[in-house]
């Protein structure tokens, strides 16, 4: 199931006008932490990226993944 960029920019905007989050960041943020909930492997896949990157530490890491 896709959505168009353009509708998916207006309901983000309908939902802050709508008073159901105070910015795109706060709408963002809980959008990412659900996703992480609902596809726990992206954390585990997430974590390895940014280790590879140099980003975070390994415990960081590995924290992030659930492994710690």
């Amino acid at each position: 199931m896709s959505m168009d960029v353009d509708v998916i920019k207006e309901g983000i905007n309908s939902l802050i006008r709508a008073g159901y989050y105070k910015d795109k960041e706060m709408l963002l943020d809980e959008a990412f932490r659900t996703m992480l909930e609902v596809r726990p492997a992206l954390k585990t896949e997430m974590a390895i990226e940014l280790y590879k990157e140099e980003k975070i530490s390994l415990s960081r890491a590995a924290e992030i993944a659930g492994m710690s």
